[in-house]
């Protein structure tokens, strides 16, 4: 009996450390109001104030990484990955080492900055002002160009 109850508590604490672990891997957003899945609507350049409606591009923004991709489209922009990180105050992100993207992983082939100028990006390493942010509309300021997107 006594054997049997102690097989018991083993048993139960290797649950309740199985379960502590598998709770630990799903990481929560830094911030949920910028983080996700978003479609570009429009790129305005600064230098001349144009406006370019976007069709088929997408950010997704998770933790510490963003993708960049053209679905379904045929223009050829391809996917790419790259770093994202916030400041102190998260009202500037930055985005930086750009690699082509593959099915699961990235090529280690950099972006250049011609292959991600359509998608707003003019640097390999771009910081955005953070204009507004709420889940729903996600609006980024560089030197180069003014990004207007939203959730879906």
């Amino acid at each position: 009996m006594k054997g049997t109850l102690m097989i018991q508590k083993r048993y139960c604490m290797v649950w309740a450390i199985l379960l502590c672990l598998l709770s630990g891997c799903a990481k929560a957003p830094i911030n949920s109001d910028i983080e996700g899945m978003w479609q570009l609507q429009s790129i305005e350049t600064k230098a001349d104030g144009q406006i370019t409606p976007c069709e088929r591009l997408y950010y997704s923004i998770q933790l510490w990484v963003v993708e960049v991709a053209e679905k379904q489209g045929s223009k050829g922009y391809g996917r790419f990955i790259g770093r994202f990180e916030y400041n102190d105050e998260q009202n500037t992100v930055t985005m930086q080492d750009f690699r082509t993207r593959l099915s699961t992983f990235d090529s280690g082939e950099k972006a250049t900055v011609e292959q991600l100028q359509p998608f707003g990006i003019n640097s390999t390493e771009t910081v955005f002002k953070v204009i507004k942010a709420n889940g729903k509309q996600l609006i980024l300021e560089s030197d180069y160009a003014i990004l207007r997107l939203s959730s879906f």
